[in-house]
């Protein structure tokens, strides 16, 4: 089946908010996100997703610094005031309240600077998270129809929701709690290397613990967090399949099998998740256990020197919560870390999108200003890549601007491929495909299908009104073409019967119509764009008598004129036809109108005789 009414399906659903008050720059106006993405670390990769949103990243930045300056200087002012009370004789009471006074400023000063801080760094996240988002759907709509084809919709949904929600957390996470973690180690460190050099060489043989820490843990955590990341994309795409596939499974009474298969796949994401658990509780302990230790040695060490007169009292506690503060850092380092590998994962993850080479170039290609609608196949071959042999074999065929060809032949035989290279999802692997004398490979192909309509079988409307689906994409359309458009596509009457009209509501997927009305509602799309060339696949294949009547009746308006494809077996819609194209084994075996093929004899005629 065609794929490209997918697209309609993934604009709709993963539609993203660009409005220019929202954000300075729109993921639309930033460069491509790829073109910094290949060989790059992931810290790299997200920076690069902030261009445009630097300055509030920045901004947020500061104000995180000012904010935390509390935390900083509370063990330093603790110390002031514990050493002016135990050397009263010395020190005057007016500097007691001048540290005080120092301090409740400090501390006053946290709430608008964390408002502050908060705020511009949640315009730099969603602002990133929305070019991000904005980002894969671009990709997702310019790469081949053959990435699509291998790649499960609902793996996509989890990498367009979930990785990007899990980006989102590395960012808050660095941005916040690691930049505190490393201002809490490099802080301390600094005033100790002033006041007692020696006591800064003990804190810092500590710090390298934590980093000693993520490295024996970091292999297995990345394996594990990479397990369970496929394994949830799995699961999301399965349930994708499991929702389209409940009217199937009720109708042969299959519950039970589908959600045995499902507790299946829901004990692989389990058995996944436990073993990601089970490393990152056997990493917390470890370094929980590790940093109290040298917390308490600390405790020993700089009480050892006060007692021998070497530091004053006050300066234990401060020392003690520097060390306090350094350990705290590395702790929360360590505990963050799995965030960060989950983050990590999440770059790579999206990068399958952003990286994948699989693009349809459009680029510096020929313009396509109009379309008369003549075609020429000259030996034109296409194979698969996952394919042992070609699907479509020496086809040499033209096809006058106006014509109506029909592809017939058994499942395989190669109708499907034709389509695809006629509306651009595929290229020839040999030979060559003309548009009116002009070689395919050199036009723009979105500029082409803006002149082309495909009717498949089976139509994908989204949720919305009537007159959404019928005008997709198109800014204005008169009340005057749209019901002369109805009346040409047999839909007046049928939704005339809807209080609302066009106005009415249809439910997911049309599953509200009947498969008559979701195909004339197909036929109006492509009527309302007056297109040159048109695409039939299967139109009526799955409709009753009467519904395929009205449908064929709108077929033969919408054709009228135009480069018509069709791939049918009916002869209802074979009829319509200047010319037969009878494939089999992916080979052109038989041309000619349906007279001259029922007079020899041959494949067509056979086929004819098993309908009846």
């Amino acid at each position: 089946m065609l794929r490209n009414e997918y697209f309609l399906w993934l604009c709709h659903c993963a539609s993203v908010d660009l409005s220019d008050t929202e954000y300075p720059m729109t993921p639309k106006e930033l460069p491509p996100l790829d073109a910094k993405y290949k060989t790059a670390s992931p810290v790299v990769v997200l920076l690069h997703f902030y261009t445009g949103v630097r300055g509030y990243l920045a901004a947020g930045l500061g104000f995180v610094v000012i904010k935390h300056l509390p935390y900083l200087v509370a063990p330093i002012l603790t110390a002031n005031v514990i050493n002016i009370l135990t050397n009263s004789k010395t020190r005057n009471l007016h500097e007691l309240w001048i540290n005080v006074g120092v301090f409740f400023v400090i501390l006053v000063q946290n709430i608008p600077t964390n408002t502050l801080a908060n705020y511009y760094l949640s315009r730099a996240h969603r602002a990133m998270e929305a070019r991000v988002r904005g980002s894969l759907i671009r990709r997702l709509q310019a790469l081949s129809i053959g990435f699509h084809d291998t790649f499960q919709s609902g793996r996509l949904q989890s990498k367009l929701l979930a990785d990007v929600d899990a980006l989102v957390g590395l960012a808050t996470t660095l941005c916040s709690g690691v930049l505190m973690a490393l201002l809490n180690v490099a802080f301390p460190i600094g005033v100790t290397l002033g006041k007692k050099p020696m006591l800064a060489l003990f804190f810092l043989l500590t710090v390298p613990l934590a980093f000693l820490l993520i490295r024996a843990f970091r292999k297995g955590m990345g394996a594990r967090t990479r397990e369970y990341r496929v394994q949830v994309e799995g699961l999301s795409a399965r349930l994708s399949e499991m929702v389209q596939m409940i009217p199937i499974t009720r109708a042969h009474g299959l519950e039970e099998i589908e959600i045995t298969s499902m507790d299946n796949k829901l004990q692989e994401v389990r058995t996944a998740g436990v073993r990601l658990d089970l490393v990152n509780s056997i990493f917390g302990a470890c370094n929980w256990v590790s940093l109290q230790t040298f917390q308490l040695l600390c405790l020993v060490v700089t009480g050892l020197m006060a007692y021998k007169g070497m530091i004053p009292v006050g300066d234990v506690v401060m020392y003690y919560g520097f060390f306090a503060m350094i350990m705290g850092s590395a702790q929360m380092l360590l505990g963050v870390y799995p965030q960060i590998a989950r983050g990590a994962e999440a770059v790579r993850s999206i990068g399958e999108v952003l990286e994948s080479p699989d693009l349809e170039h459009n680029a510096g290609k020929g313009h396509v200003a109009r379309v008369a609608g003549g075609f020429r196949f000259e030996n034109v071959e296409f194979t698969y890549a996952t394919a042992h042999g070609p699907a479509l074999r020496n086809l040499s065929l033209d096809v006058k601007a106006g014509e109506c060809v029909a592809f017939v032949g058994e499942s395989g035989a190669g109708k499907s491929t034709i389509l695809n290279l006629i509306i651009g999802f595929r290229r020839p692997t040999k030979g060559k495909l003309f548009l009116d004398g002009i070689d395919m490979e050199s036009l723009d192909l979105r500029q082409y299908r803006r002149h082309l309509a495909v009717v498949t079988q089976r139509t994908i409307l989204f949720t919305g009104t009537i007159r959404d689906n019928i005008t997709y994409g198109l800014d204005s359309v008169s009340q005057a073409r749209l019901d002369e458009v109805l009346e040409m596509s047999n839909a007046t009457e049928f939704i005339r019967r809807f209080p609302e009209g066009l106005d009415a509501m249809i439910g997911e997927g049309g599953k509200t119509l009947s498969g008559g009305q979701q195909q004339r509602i197909a036929i109006a799309r492509a009527l309302i764009r007056d297109p040159h060339v048109i695409v039939l696949d299967e139109a009526t294949s799955a409709l009753d008598v009467i519904s395929e009547l009205q449908v064929q009746q709108a077929i033969e308006r919408l054709i009228e004129g135009r480069t018509t494809f069709v791939v049918a077996h009916r002869l209802s819609t074979i009829r319509i036809a200047d010319k037969i194209v009878v494939m089999k084994n992916g080979e052109a075996i038989e041309v000619g109108t349906h007279d001259e093929l029922m007079a020899k004899q041959g494949e067509f005629s056979r086929l004819r005789k098993l309908q009846f």
